[in-house]
């Protein structure tokens, strides 16, 4: 061979037909990635609800109601907290003789402060253990949310005792529910979610640095956005849906919560019941009796139980059938969902009395937030209703107003209703994405769950017993911006609300 035919076949190019076959492999790959991404995303926001999330339980009646408070007020430069609910809810458990189901959702005592809270955490711990020590038979089961592990980084102190005391503890598979956040979740579902985890985390923990380091597989599972939000408590005698949490960072919040005896409870172990199977458990409803079921159409008070987005069906329907003369009072830590601003708008435009008291969404345990969703919501609902929706602020020291609840009071009838739970007025709240609980209650506007959270609400707006709301003017903030910044999170569900 010559040397100027070696030059030539050293120097040969390659064809162009394997270059445009490479080039085309690797946009072939991209687009099938992209193809896969908005699949999962789209799946993963409409997929089917698991089994027994998202229910409207049947009527039924009961004598046995009870609202429960939390109020947190400053008077005489001395802070009070006038607080129902744990206490409640720790006398149901000394009560209980059968069984004791639990669904809380915030349930650590990490935080980084100075201030001291109440040690919920560890009093509701050691409640459970006493219990079972005092009578091993009883069943004790419990479900809480993977954020208290920080989604399986580490197994915290009191979920090891409880489990060491014969307590049966779960955490949500959330992975079961729809997803809040797709634009992550579509990259996250046929990703990362496929490693699992594991407790040698080498990050500092962000909701306190005492607690144990977190892997960035936890950080992976947190950017989802989800939760199982519920605060149930139901035994055999009893039943409590609240608003709070045991939660030593949440002590001092203000709540609002239902005790309630009757048909409720069976339907309350049901729904619990679905929600641990779907995460780990095997239990039968039917090993499952309440007390006495003498209940008849006679008593005072209608009730059913609303999980879910059928907590959004419930109230659309209940504002919607209020009339000229009506009211309306809210107290509610987040509300931003599209359809029941304007269903609140078309309510006034009736000639509805709506009033609503909202947390100022500043304070979230040491940290502080711009206002989002409420100040926008807040002057979106004024404006629109021409100054007839009324809106005061919780006052804060450092504590939310933490409320989720609408009483509805029907005039010519003398009859109210009222809706409260788990649930914020949220997308992620009551769309069919959470877990969430609340409790509907009708009757006579003359009962005594009507009256003490009605005297209660026009305490608070007339700040009798102490400053405890500002004037709308006070804090009002019609920005632009965040109203836009607020409808895009909401929407997509880039928002931890």
């Amino acid at each position: 061979m010559t040397k100027k035919t070696k030059q030539v076949t050293q120097s040969k190019p390659k064809p162009k037909h394997k270059r445009r076959k490479k080039k085309f492999g690797f946009k072939k790959i991209a687009l099938i990635c992209f193809g896969a991404y908005i699949v999962c995303a789209i799946y993963g926001a409409n997929k089917p609800l698991p089994g027994g999330v998202s229910k409207w339980f049947d009527y039924s009646k009961t004598n046995n109601a009870e609202v429960l408070i939390d109020n947190t007020y400053e008077k005489n430069k001395v802070m009070h907290y006038d607080h129902e609910i744990f206490k409640n809810q720790l006398q149901a458990i000394r009560d209980a003789q059968d069984f004791i189901i639990l669904d809380m959702f915030l349930f650590n005592n990490a935080y980084d402060g100075e201030i001291k809270f109440p040690k919920l955490t560890e009093q509701l711990t050691e409640a459970l253990v006493a219990k079972k020590k005092a009578q091993p038979n009883i069943r004790i089961y419990m479900l809480t949310d993977p954020i208290n592990s920080f989604y399986g980084s580490y197994t915290p102190e009191h979920y090891k005792k409880l489990r060491a005391n014969g307590i049966n503890l779960y955490e949500t598979n959330l992975v079961a529910l729809r997803d809040s956040n797709p634009v992550y979740s579509g990259f996250w579902r046929p990703t990362l979610r496929w490693f699992g985890n594991n407790e040698n985390g080498l990050i500092t923990n962000i909701f306190s640095k005492d607690e144990p380091n977190v892997t960035v597989r936890g950080f992976g599972r947190l950017l989802n956005m989800k939760a199982n939000h519920r605060k149930t408590l139901v035994t055999e005698k009893t039943a409590i849906i609240a608003s709070s949490n045991p939660h030593d960072p949440s002590g001092h919040h203000q709540n609002v919560a239902l005790k309630v005896s009757g048909q409720i409870q069976e339907d309350l172990i049901n729904s619990e019941i679905h929600a641990m199977n779907m995460s780990g458990a095997k239990l039968n409803v039917n090993d499952f009796k309440i007390k006495s079921r003498a209940f008849n159409n006679q008593m005072d008070y209608t009730t059913t139980l609303v999980t879910e987005g059928k907590i959004k069906a419930a109230l659309l329907e209940e504002i919607d059938r209020m009339s000229d003369g009506d009211s309306i009072k809210m107290g509610m830590f987040y509300i931003s969902d599209r359809d029941i601003v304007k269903s609140l708008i078309n309510a006034s435009k009736r000639g509805v009395d709506v009033q609503l008291i909202l947390d100022v969404n500043k304070e979230a345990f040491g940290k502080e937030k711009p206002g989002i969703p409420n100040k926008p919501v807040a002057h979106e609902l004024i404006a629109k209703s021409d100054d007839n929706i009324k809106i005061k602020w919780a006052v804060s020291h450092g504590e939310q107003y933490h409320a989720k609840f609408t009483l509805l009071q029907d005039k010519d009838k003398h009859e109210s209703t009222l809706i409260l739970g788990s649930a914020n007025l949220t997308r992620r709240n009551i769309g069919d994405l959470n877990l969430e609980t609340d409790v509907m209650i009708s009757g006579q506007s003359s009962l005594p769950v009507f009256t003490k959270i009605d005297q209660d609400f026009d305490a608070k707006w007339d700040n009798t017993y102490a400053h405890v709301t500002d004037h709308y003017d006070v804090k009002k903030d019609p920005s632009f911006l965040k109203s836009v910044i607020y409808r895009i999170q909401e929407f997509s569900g880039l928002s931890s609300f």
